[in-house]
């Protein structure tokens, strides 16, 4: 299931950042998407702002920590392969 979901953030990120390249080159006046602006619309409570770490991850782009948290769910939730001693 967390690789199902690793490989989701993956491709949700990558079409994330090729839209964000498209807007960036098509408008005059671009703002990025920022990760607080999608926890803003998938849950429809902002962020409150505060000096601490989760404000700096809040104001990455979407892209970067989608792929951060895809990279992460996929590394650690591989198959793993059965090791034998009598191999």
């Amino acid at each position: 299931m967390g690789r199902f979901f690793g490989w989701f953030f993956l491709i949700a990120a990558g079409i994330t950042a090729s839209a964000e390249t498209l807007a960036a080159l098509g408008a005059e006046n671009y703002v990025s998407i920022a990760t607080g602006d999608v926890v803003t619309i998938v849950t429809g409570i902002t962020p409150f702002e505060t000096n601490s770490f989760f404000t700096r991850i809040f104001h990455c782009p979407a892209w970067f920590s989608m792929a951060l948290a895809g990279g992460l769910l996929t590394f650690f939730c591989r198959k793993k392969k059965v090791r034998s001693t009598f191999e």
